[in-house]
């Protein structure tokens, strides 16, 4: 079977997808991936993809080493996004690159993350079952209000029959690597696609970073350890919160391990590593967090997931996206806390992540959702399902 797995955003749409994608290389198909120029450098490496086929669209701006300019953009703004530029201008892109990677390779399946709404479109109108993979932990970011207009509209461009309840919208089968305790209860997940869920799993190991038995150490001293991350996105939008999120944590008696992203100068920041804080650009999710206390994060579905499935709770300062939405999740579950990320002061943190690090509620809130996680299937038990969506 040949599989082409698309992604409509940035790595964090294609992260969730790369478990399902070696599960089906494991069973013996052949995989393309189509996205992002940008997104798509470098992950042939993995030895999954025979071919990688880059979104033809514009060329992204070049980062400058900066964070940006951090703006109150609240949900509504985010949902008008989704359906403006995701289900609207983005789409129609996604659309034709899509159609043409099935032109060109010929897929019998293509699976995709649950924003590639032209990636569904033009897989249902090649005849090709199509899957939607979650990337929204809440999975409430997209409404239909704000799809339904647009997805209409590409349907109609692209010939489809009319879907005024938006059933077709996640294809044939919607996966979702999250527990259920992340969405608001009663959500709509849009679609009458039916819902599978599996365990986020980590990416393939790599080789220890050194900042990793650095953090470890924290232990020896008897000093908390605390990861902060403002993800691959919003790192480069976030103005002087890295500098306010630091600054708070060098009062308490932490070890910080701050990852900035390949895009950010850390010598941009305005702060001094010591020998309780260490500025990196990259190191594996998966190495750090089994050795901290906290998580300190924009809230993020990947950084938020990360860190509750390894049963650590989180300090979210959400700027956009889906971070509030997981913000509010992250209260009602009673597994960590939140600042205002534009106007938290430095003692504010400070505040925050001790009361965070004194309450053992939290951790034990914060294992239960481990436990959940770990309970889920993993990622091959899909396979035949979607082997069967192929005949």
């Amino acid at each position: 079977m040949r599989v082409l797995v698309s992604f409509a955003g940035g790595r964090g749409h294609l992260l969730p997808q790369l478990p399902l994608a070696r599960a089906l290389r494991d069973a013996g198909h052949r995989l393309a991936l189509s996205g992002a120029p940008r997104a798509v450098e470098g992950e042939a490496v993995y030895g999954l993809f025979e071919r990688v086929l880059p979104d033809p669209g514009p060329a992204p701006e070049q980062p400058d080493g900066g964070t940006g300019t951090l703006e109150r953009l609240g949900l509504d703004h985010e949902r008008a996004v989704v359906g403006r530029w995701y289900a609207g201008a983005l789409a129609e892109r996604r659309a034709a690159a899509v159609t043409s990677a099935v032109d060109d390779w010929g897929p019998d399946l293509v699976v995709c993350d649950e924003m590639d709404f032209g990636a569904v479109v033009a897989a249902e109108s090649a005849g090709v079952p199509g899957v939607a993979v979650g990337v929204i932990a809440t999975g409430a970011l997209a409404d239909a209000a704000h799809v339904g207009p647009r997805w209409s509209a590409l349907r109609e461009a692209h010939g489809l029959a009319p879907d005024p309840g938006l059933d077709r919208v996640r294809g044939a089968l919607q996966v979702r690597p999250f527990p259920v305790a992340l969405e608001p209860i009663g959500v709509d997940l849009l679609g009458a696609a039916p819902v599978v869920r599996v365990r986020p799993e980590p990416p393939p190991p790599e080789p220890a970073h050194p900042a990793v038995a650095w953090l470890r150490g924290a232990a020896g001293v008897g000093e908390p350890a605390v990861h902060v991350t403002l993800g691959t996105i919003f790192n480069t939008e976030s103005g002087d919160l890295f500098a306010r999120l630091l600054a708070g944590l060098a009062a308490l008696p932490v070890r910080v391990l701050a990852t900035v992203g390949a895009d950010v100068d850390p010598a941009r920041l305005g702060v001094t590593p010591s020998a309780r804080l260490r500025v990196e650009r990259y190191v594996p999710q998966d190495q750090v967090l089994p050795h901290v206390a906290l998580s300190v994060s924009h809230g993020g579905s990947g950084s938020v997931v990360g860190a509750l499935a390894h049963g650590v709770p989180v300090l979210l300062a959400p700027m956009g996206a889906d971070q509030e939405l997981n913000a509010a999740r992250v209260e009602a579950l009673g597994v960590g806390a939140v600042v205002d990320a534009l106007t938290a002061t430095a003692d504010d943190v400070r505040r925050a992540a001790r009361a965070l690090l004194d309450d053992p509620a939290l951790r034990t809130a914060a294992g239960a959702i481990a436990e959940q996680v770990a309970a889920l299937p993993p990622a091959a038990s899909v396979v035949p399902r979607l082997e069967s969506l192929v005949g």
